[in-house]
């Protein structure tokens, strides 16, 4: 390839664009993402390469990897990457605005209760901040974190998993979710002995509630018996509802439906089951990722007791 051209006019747009396919190893998802074309990618692409005089990726099996170029450039562009977002955030400042997009992965069943208040309140105060949100099992979104393919995780965790530094946002009790007039969540609390050879309809591995479960099983000398897997509350529930199983769920995700008398819901006790869920952030938050995760915090204080959930703190 041709020797490197003059670098006075580096494209932002294209070393993020480098920066998300490195990340990611596909051209065909980065231009999904950004809503482009894939010969726009790789236009971009191309032009990098001939101001940096070599080739910056090489196909492999499993998509794109970086060359040894790639490599040695990459850290350079992350920081270039880095001080542009903290220009945004200074010129944002000084205006009295904070602006910026912020992509949040979080687990469906905290949709309703964490996110949707989430974006009333950044409407009403913040306007300029624009969010993105998906919807992920938790392993899912850990990986996509550790790929800056988002900003804020919001993964289940155990106490097994949990970092001696991680910050826990709510611990949520569980509750054995069973249908009207069933006898074994007929009261308000059921011993987790209880679950003992039950059909429980739950998510798949590596699941952390899942493998949480498991490990509780095995200390306790309880058989979880899982009759079928499905990653999917609205199908958790639905089985239960249909008589074909149970279901471990927080009260939040199955409120409505006990209220209208289509689900029973006991908390489980004698160890209870808590669901973690943990606050995880990019290594090089924004501006507009602080407030947001300074929002989600004052969200979750206020809708402790609705969403039945123990403060940050609280012990097993």
């Amino acid at each position: 390839m041709a020797k490197p051209t003059d670098s006075a006019g580096w494209d932002l747009r294209a070393l993020r664009i480098f920066s998300m396919v490195a990340r990611s190893g596909s051209i065909t998802k980065v231009a999904i993402d950004l809503g482009v074309s894939q010969p726009a990618v790789s236009r971009y692409l191309s032009l990098l390469e001939k101001q940096c005089g070599g080739y910056l990726f090489t196909r492999n099996g499993r998509g794109m990897g970086l060359t040894e170029l790639g490599r040695q450039v990459q850290p350079a562009i992350e920081q270039v990457l880095e001080s542009a977002a903290g220009l945004n955030d200074v010129v944002a400042a000084a205006h009295g605005q904070v602006t910026g997009t912020v992509r949040i992965g979080t687990l469906p069943s905290l949709s309703n209760a964490l996110i949707i208040p989430l974006l009333l309140r950044l409407q009403r105060e913040y306007p300029a901040i624009q969010v993105q949100i998906v919807e992920s099992a938790a392993g899912q979104i850990e990986s996509w974190l550790a790929h800056h393919e988002i900003d804020i995780g919001l993964p289940y965790r155990s106490h097994d998993a949990l970092g001696s530094d991680e910050d826990v946002l709510l611990r949520l009790p569980s509750y054995l979710i069973g249908p009207p007039g069933d006898r074994i969540t007929a009261d308000r609390e059921v011993p987790f002995a209880k679950l003992d050879g039950l059909p429980l309809v739950l998510s798949r591995k590596p699941s952390s509630v899942r493998m949480m479960l498991d490990e509780m099983g095995r200390r306790h000398n309880v058989n979880i018996s899982v009759s079928v897997e499905a990653d999917s509350g609205f199908i958790q529930k639905q089985m239960v509802v249909r008589r074909a199983g149970y279901t471990l769920l927080p009260w939040h995700f199955v409120a409505a439906e006990v209220e209208r008398g289509e689900l029973q819901a006991s908390e489980i006790v004698q160890p209870s089951v808590l669901r973690i869920v943990s606050l995880m952030i990019t290594d090089r938050p924004t501006q507009a990722v602080k407030v947001v995760t300074g929002l989600l915090r004052e969200i979750v204080s206020e809708s402790l007791t609705q969403l039945d959930a123990r403060p940050p703190g609280a012990s097993r």
